[in-house]
């Protein structure tokens, strides 16, 4: 499951190990991290959780050890490795290829690298806004989408370039609030 530009990578993957970057945490502590961190953004099961946990242990990105709880029980403690600390930056610096995926995992992205980097903001925003212009270039060459009904494929067509030159406008008039972390304007 290496993280490489092309693959499929799911967002919760990284935001938990991109929580672990941090710390190293157990089951519980992660979901209160996500939830209060990207809660806003999406949730995730419990039971999801601990599948994806188990999976990055397997894939050898987190190491898990239990740890006797000094007023509890024992606990399962989980600690990033290299190889996740490595798949973690990569996913973190690598812009998203489809719009649909900005409102989710370009999010997530913003969210950690405020956090553990912020001095990389700028060039993965201009790596976005790059991968987006180069989807509305294609875009531009292929002015109706495939389809029985023309209008239809027409409509389909201008809602997708709207959507992606937005993302643009967006990207580009909050750039500099984004990279200095300015919360009110």
């Amino acid at each position: 499951m290496e993280y490489s530009r092309r693959s499929r990578g799911l967002a919760v993957e990284f935001a938990l190990l991109g929580f672990l970057v941090e710390s190293p945490a157990h089951g519980y502590e992660l979901r209160d991290r996500l939830s209060a961190g990207l809660g806003a953004f999406w949730r995730i099961a419990s039971s999801q959780l601990y599948q994806v946990l188990h999976r990055l242990e397997e894939e050898g990105w987190v190491d898990a050890s239990v740890e006797a709880g000094a007023t509890g029980p024992s606990r399962t403690v989980y600690h990033i490795t290299e190889k996740g600390r490595s798949a973690f930056w990569s996913w973190a610096a690598s812009p998203v290829r489809h719009v649909r995926r900005i409102r989710v995992e370009f999010l997530a992205k913003l969210y950690f690298l405020r956090r553990l980097a912020p001095e990389r903001l700028p060039e993965v925003i201009r790596a976005q806004i790059a991968v987006l212009r180069e989807l509305q270039e294609h875009m531009h060459r292929r002015p109706h989408l495939r389809t029985d009904d023309a209008l239809l494929g027409a409509l389909a067509s201008s809602y997708r370039r709207n959507q992606v030159e937005a993302t643009i406008r967006w990207l580009e008039e909050n750039e500099q609030r984004i990279a200095e972390g300015k919360e009110n304007e």
